[in-house]
This record gives structure tokens, sequence and C-alpha cells, in this order.
């Protein structure tokens, strides 16, 4: 139940006042009713009858002044009459938002205080819009719509044509964001969030010039009645804590010899593709000949650089999009998404030209290749197998042992 102080001398509680329905707190001075606002955490409005007859009255509109600053304000009306509305209008302007002529019917009084009540919530809230400015993290409000109703930052990152009257509000990401590709999966987010009533994080990366990631949390705000009425959302920058987050993924899923992708990443990426396998995908598997014997003649070091000359050639000669692995030793898996067989072959056909390019402590690089294209049949085992197996046939028939 709301509560409201009264602040009178002496005199009867109008009979209007039994409109807010409320708790009243009476207060016969002001150093009074500035203890009975320290006092109460609950107040939601102070009335003051006739100002202009009560000694100090401004000492208690100055301290109601300095506690709104803690966000929780409240509103302070007048109650006046004819002959005393001149001298108590001075007191209007601050927290002082209301001056209510006597007699005034209880209809009139109760949605004067709940005027007055909104009006400095408004306020609240601009001072707190204020201090959320000052945070490098951007908080913001959006609509069932998408649209944006507040945002506590405009970033370098919205089209805000550096009109001093731009505004946020009302506008999607679609309309503000130079990168209509961000954009565009901001608003599928929100769309969904909205859809679903689940909230969502994530990390996006944008490039304004310079290279920043931001993680963008969002949750749903609902009715009283369940219906998503909006979202609330705060937006960090990471970019410090992604570049390392990426360095050390970097590290854990390259291999240190060859700078190509490692065991522990093949293992991690055949376990995406059993779900989300690219239609067709061609594999080429790649084994080094003669390691043993340049190893036995020109020692490990050499070896390695042998192994290294087969990963620069896979590298250098494949499709940007080929993701190339080393599985073992001397041995190489290449995936390339969406390649069909045809240019496959042709792509191990530059790669036999190539191989002969690399030269290591006077002997040319030698590898031996095999390749599968699945497509449509997404028994990916198989034609990982099939791959090797005609690695093996394609050793076989240059009679080159391992």
């Amino acid at each position: 139940m709301k509560k409201y102080l009264l602040v009178h001398r002496e005199t009867e509680i109008p009979e209007e006042l039994s409109a807010l329905k409320g708790t009243f707190s009476e207060a016969f001075s002001a150093e009074e009713a500035v203890r009975a606002v320290e006092q109460e955490e609950t107040l939601s409005a102070v009335l003051i009858d006739t100002p202009s007859a009560i000694p100090d009255i401004r000492q208690l509109i100055r301290f109601v002044n300095e506690r709104n600053n803690d966000l929780l304000a409240f509103p302070v009306l007048i109650l006046t009459d004819e002959t005393h509305i001149a001298a108590d209008e001075q007191y209007l302007g601050g927290v002082v938002v209301d001056c209510i002529m006597k007699p005034v019917r209880a209809a009139v009084l109760k949605n004067r205080v709940t005027n007055a009540e909104q009006l400095v919530s408004s306020v609240s809230f601009t001072e707190f819009s204020k201090m959320l400015q000052s945070l490098p993290a951007n908080i913001y409000l959006k609509d069932n719509k998408a649209r944006y109703v507040f945002s506590s930052q405009t970033w370098h990152h919205l089209n805000t044509a550096e009109d001093p009257d731009w505004t946020i509000r009302g506008k999607t990401d679609i309309d503000i964001r130079k990168d209509k590709e961000n954009a565009q999966k901001a608003l599928e987010s929100d769309l969904e969030l909205i859809r679903s009533g689940k909230g969502t994080s994530y990390i996006i990366e944008e490039n304004d010039g310079d290279q920043e990631y931001l993680q963008i949390i969002k949750e749903p705000l609902f009715y009283e009645d369940g219906r998503v009425r909006g979202i609330i959302a705060l937006i960090n920058i990471v970019t410090e804590q992604e570049q390392m987050r990426r360095k050390l993924r970097e590290r854990y899923i390259t291999d240190q010899l060859t700078r190509v992708y490692n065991r522990s990443y093949y293992t991690e990426y055949l376990a995406e593709l059993e779900h989300h396998a690219p239609d067709p995908l061609s594999i080429i598997i790649a084994d080094c000949d003669h390691l043993k014997q340049i190893n036995d003649t020109c020692g490990h070091i050499a070896g390695d650089d042998y192994i290294r000359s087969c990963a620069e050639l896979l590298r250098f000669c494949l499709p940007e999009e080929a993701l190339v692995f080393r599985t073992g030793g001397d041995e190489f898996a290449v995936f390339l998404p969406g390649t069909g067989a045809e240019e496959t072959k042709h792509l191990i056909e530059q790669l036999r030209k190539r191989q002969s390019k690399y030269r290591i402590d006077g002997n040319t690089l030698s590898v031996s290749f095999g390749c599968s294209t699945m497509q449509g049949d997404h028994d990916l085992k198989r034609y990982i197998a099939e791959a090797d197996q005609n690695m093996y046939a394609d050793k076989q028939a240059r009679k080159i042992s391992r």
C-alpha cells in the first residue's frame, strides 16, 4: 500500500485525501517532516498544505530534492487556496511538481498525485540513463517489434549521419547499423527471442576500420500474462579477451611442426561433419614417400623439413576453403567442402606437378594421394576409408614402400 506524508500546521486533514487510499503520516513542522522522510523508506508522495504558512519549509524541500538523487524518487505537491496561492506557487520547481487548489474533488486529487508520481519516476529514469552512459557497456531496450526504445550509448557502428537531431528510438538494427550482415543477424536473433521468450548470448566481430569484438547478451521482458513485451540487452567490448581466446584456440588446434590443423581438431571436425556435412564433400588423403629413408640417411631434422614441405604443398596449392590436417607422422587429410570429384582429381594432378619443386637435402618431395567424394550418401567413415585405400593404391602403383 502506498504511503503519503502530509505536512500542515495543525489544520484538519482535507476529506478528499481519503481518495488516495493510503496510509498517512502527519508532520506539523519542517523539522518533523524531515525526520519522517528519513525514517519512511516507502513514501510515494509528500503533500504540503499551504507551505507559505509553515516556517523553514524550504529545509524540507531541499532535503527531499537531495534524497531524490538516490533514484527512488517521489514528488512533492502543494495544497493551497485563493488566499495563499500567489505565495505558495513560489515553491514550484524541482521536486515540487504540482500546486492543487482547495477545495478539490477526490477523483481529481487522486489523478493529480498519480500524474506527479509518474512524472518524477520519468525524471528519475532520465537521471538513471545518464548514469548508464558512464559505463563502458551499452545497455538498451527494444519493443516487441525489435525497435529501439532506449540505448545508453550510441556507438560508431551506427549510421547516425552525424545528425544532431538523430535518435535511435523507433529504429531497428537494419535501419542504423553500418554492417548490414551483422544487422540482419541481430534482427533475426531479436525476432527469435520475441517468438520463443528465451534469452541469448553471442559474440560478433565488427571491422569498421579497427577490428572489434562485441559480446551481446539479450533477455526478454514479459507482460504479466506471459507475452513478450520487449528486450533488455547488454553489449560489452570483449576485444582483448576474444583475441586471446582465439590465439589460444588456434594454438590448440594447430600442428606446431607444419602449421596445418592437428589431430585434435581433426577429431572435432569429424564430429561436426557427422551432423552438418556439406554436399558434395571431397576428401584427399596424402602420405609422404621415402620418409624413413630420409630420416636414416639425412637425419630427423631433414625428415621434419620433408614433412613441412608436404604441408606447404597442400596449403598453397589447394583452394582457400580447403581444410588440411596432419593426422599422423607423415600423413595428411584434406577436406574440400563443395568440391566435386572431377575438380578434386584435377587438384591432385596439380599437386603432383608442383611437388617436384620442393627439394630437401637433395631429395625431391614425393607424396602419394588418394581421394573420394561424398555426395548424397553421408557415410563419412566409408569415404575416408575409400580415400585412404586409393592413396595406398597410388603408392603401390608407383611401387614406393613406406
